[in-house]
């Protein structure tokens, strides 16, 4: 192995084991020497003029990163794909979504191939050492390719880790033209419902809230703080604080140990001591239960109007 050779492997090696064929010859590979690699099997061509190096893992980051070396430098991974590599929840994708600035053409089976007259800097960051578009970017193109449940929760998961703010958001949206965007409306929506407000932390306070906003109950406060005379604060997930009631969300995620639980019982007590009243919802409470569960918050908000 030459020295350009070995220069071109440890790029290829900082990119999930593929690099260009530009790479390589800033390296100082010239073109035969990559195709005797290739006819040995020591470059495999994953994409036009891009090269995964013979025994590197092949992964969905792998081919990400490929998409990203053949699309060019005015280009990222996007949509779905960079939905999946920001790690925002309740996202799925079936295939490698990149978004192209400008008017160039390309095509690939395993690619889906958006095009923009612009993707500024704002719009662009690296996820995995990977060009992606940024986590508001992100979440305003997938929002014609997400069901209502799926965008939020990933809206959500992108406020609680910091990439985004609703107002960041809804500025973005603003500024890229919302009028007639796929999936803008349903955006918006979320914006306005969550203004001023923490982000949910799970995925079944999520549904609750859907469940809550879809129904004829008075909107609740989410992640409401309370203070115990001993000077502890709680949280509670959403709340009526004139009638001292509350949802609280029982799923695994928030009590999936014994001590979690302990905690969680010493905290109920305390809540309790001060009036509140807890309906607590599980998963199949809100999922196959709808009805039944929104009954036992009303008749905890109202017990004598619903008794009448």
């Amino acid at each position: 192995m030459n020295e350009a050779e070995a220069r071109f492997l440890a790029t290829a090696s900082r990119q999930h084991g593929v690099g260009s064929r530009d790479q390589a010859r800033r390296c100082g590979m010239t073109d035969r020497m990559l195709d005797a690699r290739i006819a040995t099997d020591r470059l495999e061509v994953v994409l036009p003029a891009v090269y995964r190096v013979a025994g590197s893992v092949r992964t969905g980051r792998q081919l990400a990163m490929a998409a990203a070396l053949w699309a060019g430098a005015r280009a990222a991974v996007s949509h779905l794909t960079a939905a999946r590599l920001l790690r925002l929840e309740g996202v799925a994708a079936d295939s490698v979504h990149v978004t192209v600035e400008g008017r160039r053409r390309i095509v690939d089976d395993r690619l889906t191939v958006h095009r923009t007259l612009a993707l500024p800097r704002m719009d662009r960051c690296h996820a995995d050492g990977i060009p992606v578009t940024a986590a508001a970017r992100t979440i305003i193109d997938s929002a014609a390719l997400l069901d209502g449940e799926a965008l939020e929760v990933a809206f959500e998961s992108a406020r609680r880790m910091g990439l985004v703010t609703v107002a960041h958001i809804a500025r973005r949206l603003d500024d890229l033209g919302a009028r007639g965007r796929p999936g803008a409306a349903r955006l918006r929506a979320l914006i306005d419902a969550h203004a001023g407000q923490s982000p949910l932390e799970y995925r079944l306070e999520v549904k609750t809230a859907r469940l809550l906003r879809a129904s004829r109950l008075p909107n609740p406060a989410p992640q409401h703080r309370v203070e115990v005379p001993d000077g502890r604060r709680y949280r509670l997930d959403f709340a009526w604080p004139r009638q001292f009631v509350a949802v609280e969300c029982d799923g695994f995620e928030a009590h999936g140990s014994r001590l979690a639980w302990k905690r969680d019982r010493h905290r109920l007590a305390a809540l309790e001591a001060l009036g509140w009243r807890i309906v607590h919802l599980t998963w199949d409470d809100v999922t196959r239960r709808p009805e039944e569960s929104l009954h036992r918050v009303a008749l905890a908000i109202d017990p004598v109007g619903q008794a009448a």
